[in-house]
């Protein structure tokens, strides 16, 4: 169930993420193309952390507004940028392996390592699907297509890696910590709510 209580640091990390989704989109947008870290994004992780610590319905919802934000600001500030649709569909699934795998733990390490499995999921099925389409018409629909999509595909995990990785361990740390410091009433609730399901 996602019947949280109110969880004001919760969400207040949630909001750094979105604001940190519009600065790194409007930053990368400026940059030129060599010095772009393709695929480094907050959402990934802002989408396994809302859902870990908010729940469900309220990770889909956060991740919603930051791809909305982040599509908005390449609208705003590239002309090379083109709505992709089935990124909603990939991030959701991330929401999914957050509510999934991390509601129950308080766990950095075991984030990190989930912000790295999702990574490694995003990958596969995203590339796949990339290869069914023929987004890339050089990958023919054979194996050996599918293998070459992959191949082509692996400078680009490097920023998938880094965005999921390095930004769950910020937020799922900075909760650990802050919940433990200054806000132990959101850490009661969050070990209550486990014990209860």
């Amino acid at each position: 169930m996602d019947s949280q209580p109110h969880k004001p640091m919760t969400l207040a990390l949630a909001g750094v993420a979105l604001a940190l989704v519009v600065a790194q989109t409007v930053l990368f947008a400026q940059l030129p193309p060599e010095y772009r870290v393709w695929n480094a994004s907050v959402i990934g992780a802002l989408a396994l952390f809302t859902a870990a610590r908010l729940g469900f319905w309220h990770g889909v919802g956060l991740t919603a507004a930051a791809i909305a934000l982040k599509d908005l600001c390449l609208y705003l500030t590239t002309d090379w940028w083109q709505p992709y649709p089935l990124s909603w569909v990939y991030f959701t699934v991330y929401v999914l392996i957050g509510w999934a795998f991390l509601r129950h733990s308080a766990s950095v390490g075991r984030a990190v390592a989930t912000g790295f499995g999702a990574g490694l999921v995003f990958f596969f099925v995203s590339n796949f699907v990339s290869w069914l389409e023929q987004a890339l018409p050089q990958y023919e629909h054979s194996f050996r297509g599918l293998v070459d999509c992959y191949v082509a595909a692996i400078p680009f995990y490097r920023g998938t890696f880094i965005g999921d990785t390095a930004f769950s361990a910020a937020l799922f740390g900075a909760h650990a910590v802050l919940s433990r410091a200054y806000f132990p009433a959101e850490r009661a609730a969050a070990v209550a709510a486990n014990r209860s399901e």
